[in-house]
């Protein structure tokens, strides 16, 4: 079957089943899982050939399932970003592309039912679990053909496939295939096929209705099972169209600076930024190589060794292995150091949610997680050094690793991803050598220290870029009250990047109690987590210390921070904070809010501002139990107001496709 192929696309693929023969009346189903394009799209393209050389239909099948690590409004988003585009671009191409949203009453084992219909599956291949299980269950029920096929690498995994120990090794053993590959020109695949219009187990989102409008976008996720708290970056745009005109731009204004410019933290504009683009699909890296190669300055090798030689080494690491997150993947040396200073001592111990919302003792450090937690992205450079500092603060080789694997995976764009898990273990001795003498901690592992990195950086204008407000500059929002909900509230909206002011009232009846076990494992992790982590920390259960714990460095005011300013018979509410003075937004609180009663507003304006995390008087007076709701309804609001609202315009489109 595969000798049918071109030899382009026949190197990226492998069957995963035993089925050769195409055979039945169901269609050709193209599972995208992540190469979500449909430019320079090697599943796609096999998809059309397969078909049209076996006179079948033609179905392209996008599934966001909740399964997946980290599922949140953050990735999903996204992934909604990808499929809007994968519609617009197979309707031009005159395909069928429907897409599945796992969520409440639409959680159908659909892969599985179009597996037992259908002709021939054609999937990408993204060796992470559970992605790889997910096709391997598939497979095994399958009645027909199974491909998967290489969509993210110019070197196919499917034709070298190997672990090699370091990057210089990878680079030499793939020589002659770099060579040959990487000015390979892309052929579209020009043939006529069927979109199938038959029966689905599922109805498929409407794109035009669901996804395009925020709105819409917002009500569909709620019912998927995805934790609110990782908002999503709303400046950032998703899909192939952004993604292509990003590489556009940086190839005409960036790159040339690239080999000067590349390790400068404090100079975002100096990489590419498109390791998201990558990681999702959206982008072509065959392109992308090409388009690079073409341009023979010494930046354009320099990005090239980035592209092809480290980061497919890791690629082609992880396929080979069935434990990609498992330690036993570090190096015999490594192992033995880690374990030679299992017992040194260290200078502090820092729990789960100490260290994933930046309350280290390094100032560095803690830009840098900030940076992951609010703008979903962290600078390669700090990204090594902040890996290498989390064993300082950990107990074991294991909990180092799972930590710096998990706030990577949770709010890094690019995480969940084969370069994360590299970038990640190398930190910890992976694709490295030993370096002697030894010292405490880190043994003969590699060492890069923070004070020395933040020394060799411009740390102010860093700190000025990470620190930007996620929602707009000349708005602010007020938390208003002391309950573990408002002061949750606060505590997300401070570490998604909302210019946030905290003020206190008198306590009432929601902030006595104690939060008990059960109460945790009713929670989703996202909450649960966080609030045992808090608990365990300050030695207490009581629910007025664990928010006020939560509202630790987030700015405080009171009453006397807000103005009212009137102009032309309109009145408008001002915050002034350090002698800075902002638009007031919305108060957000739980119940009626007094604040109201000086500032001289009609109710209307009043009805503006004001924003109750519950619908109306709770139900319930359980309010550790009422903490999702209250979130996802923060959530909403924010997004709302938050997003930018612009048409991009791709003027270079015509020059791109």
């Amino acid at each position: 079957m595969l000798d049918d192929l071109p030899n382009h696309l026949s190197d990226r693929t492998r069957m995963v089943n035993d089925y050769h023969e195409v055979t039945g009346d169901g269609p050709v189903v193209v599972w995208l899982k992540s190469a979500l394009r449909v430019h320079e799209n090697p599943a796609i393209d096999i998809g059309l050939l397969v078909a049209e050389r076996y006179q079948k239909s033609l179905l392209i099948y996008q599934a966001i399932d909740e399964r997946y690590p980290h599922a949140s409004l953050r990735h999903h988003n996204m992934l909604l970003d990808g499929a809007r585009d994968l519609h617009s671009g197979c309707k031009s191409r005159g395909l069928r592309y429907v897409l599945h949203v796992a969520r409440d009453n639409n959680r159908q084992a659909v892969v599985k039912t179009l597996a037992n219909s259908a002709s021939c599956i054609v999937t990408d291949l993204f060796p992470l679990p559970p992605w790889t299980h997910w096709v391997r269950r598939m497979a095994k029920s399958a009645r027909c053909p199974v491909l998967e096929v290489d969509c993210h690498c110019v070197i196919p995994m499917t034709l070298f496939g190997k672990s090699v120990d370091r990057p210089f090794k990878f680079r030499d053993a793939t020589k002659k295939m770099r060579k040959r590959l990487v000015q390979q020109t892309w052929p579209e695949i020009e043939v006529t096929v069927k979109p199938y219009t038959g029966d689905l187990p599922f109805t498929p989102v409407d794109i035009d209705k669901l996804v395009s409008d925020t709105s819409a976008r917002i009500t569909l996720l709620r019912d998927c099972r995805i934790d609110p708290t990782v908002m999503p970056i709303w400046r950032e745009r998703g899909g192939e169209l952004a993604s292509l005109a990003k590489w556009q731009k940086f190839l005409d204004k960036n790159l040339g600076g690239y080999a000067r410019r590349r390790n400068n933290a404090a100079d975002p504009e100096g990489v590419s930024r498109l390791s998201a683009a990558f990681h999702y699909g959206f982008l072509s890296p065959m392109k992308v190589a090409r388009e690079a190669s073409a341009i023979g300055t010494k930046s354009a090798d320099k990005y090239l060794d980035e592209l092809l030689i480290f980061r497919e080494h890791a690629w082609h690491h992880v396929v080979s292995t069935n434990t990609p997150y498992c330690s036993s993947n570090l190096p015999h040396w490594a192992i033995e150091s880690w374990n030679n200073t299992a017992d040194d001592p260290r200078t502090v111990i820092l729990l789960d949610h100490q260290i994933e919302y930046a309350r280290s003792p390094n100032r560095l450090w803690n830009l840098c997680q900030q940076s992951l937690v609010r703008h979903g992205e962290l600078h390669n450079n700090l990204r090594m050094t902040w890996g290498k500092a989390i064993p300082h603060w950990c107990e074991t080789l294991e909990q180092s690793l799972s930590r710096a694997q998990m706030y990577n995976d949770k709010y890094a764009l690019d995480g969940r991803d084969p370069s994360s898990i590299a970038g990640i273990q190398w930190c910890h001795g992976l694709f490295d050598r030993p370096f002697f003498p030894s010292l405490p901690v880190m043994g003969v592992v590699r060492k890069r220290d923070l004070e020395t990195h933040a020394s060799r950086l411009d740390m102010a204008k860093y700190a000025s870029y990470v620190d930007r407000h996620t929602s707009p500059d000349d708005e602010i929002f007020i938390v208003y009250g002391n309950s573990l909900i408002e002061c949750f509230a606060a505590r997300v909206m401070y570490d998604n990047g909302v210019n946030v002011l905290h003020i206190s009232k008198t306590v009432g009846d929601w902030d006595r109690g104690e939060l008990t076990v059960e109460q945790v494992n009713d929670l989703p992790e996202y909450i649960g987590n966080r609030l045992k982590s808090i608990a365990e920390k300050i030695q207490s259960n009581k629910l007025s210390r664990i928010s006020s714990d939560l509202l630790r460095g987030i700015p405080a005011g009171t009453r006397e921070n807000l103005q009212t300013e009137s102009s032309q018979g309109e009145s408008k509410v001002h915050v002034t904070v350090k002698d800075k003075t902002t638009s007031l937004a919305r108060i957000i609180s739980m119940d009626s809010i007094d604040l109201f009663d000086s500032l001289h507003l009609d109710s209307k304006q009043i009805l503006d501002l004001q924003y109750h995390l519950l619908d109306g008087e709770p139900a319930s007076t359980d309010i550790v139990g009422l903490l999702p709701l209250a979130l996802w309804r923060l959530a909403e609001l924010l997004w709302t107001l938050c997003e930018v609202d612009y048409e991009t315009s791709y003027p270079v489109q015509m020059k791109l496709i």
